[in-house]
């Protein structure tokens, strides 16, 4: 680190530091909820903006890549949004490389880095011939995924004391790692050619099976909690997994559960579980979600574009975890608007809600005061 980044680094250590003892308890009450249970207080995962005149430098994405202090005091700033909050977020980061990482296990793939603020993305795929000669053995831990897992290690040290965690990089599903390792040209092999598109498949579950494995071997506390995305912890008897499926939105049902479905459970089975993410809709893949016994949770890149209370009442019935933010109507008030999603988001007398919320820090008691009064 530079004489300035050592200053920032201190500084951001002893603003998250100062709620450490708060995360563990967060972390319970959100375990709580994974898990079935009812706890003292409902887990609201606020995050806030910095007070006046408090900041810190920020570093795009290309700046990060190889410059693991960097890395650490970006995701150290983000981090802080959490603490602030005061509520039940619970701080967290990770060696932020892009959703290219994981698909960078397999030979020849390497995301390219951006200078303006774009995050790294895999433009050279694999073509057609090279894949089928892949085999399992030729899906190893490159130098790129070795950037990633020192840098996670780096930031796990690095942040020791605070009480916060290191999380895993970018996890894309089976299918969405398979498009970015062989690019558009899947979408017409899902029709010519199954044979090799379950070829391609298997090597994208091998790929996140070994690469989460070594992941979990360098995040501390991996045994039983597994953090994501700087504000929630999954418990590990739910699996601790996050799988996106953003890809799997633009398939017909018939291709969901030939290609999605089953190589997603299997990479669940391999860790015991987890929860969904995707941006975009498929009416077919939220059922198949909804139905799969190991899946625990789910989340939207675009809740927008969805019936909220419609999925939070079919989520909560179906025994799973909303995670995630949902448009808040402007005429709607606070009060009113945490009452209703915690309404649809409740069966059987639980509440299966973690709802992300972000709001200036002049702001943060009021919010605070709206949910914890709101029925």
């Amino acid at each position: 680190m530079t004489h300035d980044e050592k200053i920032y680094y201190e500084e951001l250590f002893g603003l998250i530091a100062e709620r450490s003892a708060a995360y563990g308890r967060a972390a319970e009450a959100q375990i709580a909820v994974w898990e079935g249970g009812v706890p003292d207080e409902h887990p609201l995962l606020l995050r806030c903006g910095f007070p006046s005149g408090c900041d810190f430098p920020s570093y795009n994405p290309g700046e990060v890549h190889h410059d693991r202090a960097k890395m650490l005091l970006a995701g150290m700033r983000d981090m802080l949004s959490a603490a602030l909050g005061d509520a039940q977020a619970v701080p967290s980061a990770r060696a932020n490389m892009g959703c290219g990482i994981f698909p960078s296990l397999f030979p020849g793939i390497a995301p390219l880095l951006f200078d303006d603020g774009k995050m790294p993305w895999v433009k050279q795929h694999l073509d057609r011939d090279t894949i089928v000669r892949l085999r399992e053995s030729d899906i190893k831990i490159t130098d790129e995924f070795k950037i990633a897992l020192e840098h996670t290690a780096y930031i796990a040290e690095h942040i020791r004391g605070t009480g916060a965690y290191a999380y895993p990089p970018d996890l894309q599903g089976p299918f969405d790692t398979a498009h970015i390792v062989y690019g558009d040209a899947i979408f017409y092999d899902i029709y010519d050619d199954p044979a090799f598109m379950h070829h391609l498949m298997d090597l994208s579950c091998y790929a996140i099976e070994l690469g989460f494995s070594e992941c979990l071997k360098v995040l501390p506390g991996s045994e039983s909690i597994v953090a994501h995305y700087n504000d929630v912890v999954l418990p590990r008897s739910r699996g601790g997994l996050k799988i996106s499926e953003d890809t799997s939105t633009l398939l017909s049902s018939g291709h969901i559960d030939e290609y999605v479905t089953p190589y997603t459970r299997r990479v669940l089975e391999r860790f015991g579980g987890g929860y969904i993410h995707y941006c975009g809709k498929n009416d077919y893949l939220l059922e198949q979600i909804l139905q799969e016994e190991l899946i625990c949770g789910l989340n939207f890149g675009n809740p927008n574009k969805h019936d909220m209370d419609d999925v939070l009442r079919r989520t909560a019935q179906a025994g799973k975890v909303f995670y995630g933010w949902i448009p808040k109507p402007k005429d709607e008030s606070l009060p009113d608007y945490f009452g209703r999603l915690r309404r649809a988001a409740t069966a059987d007398g639980k509440c299966r809600l973690l709802l992300q919320y972000s709001a200036p820090y002049e702001m943060r008691e009021e919010v605070l005061d709206a949910w914890r009064y709101a029925k």
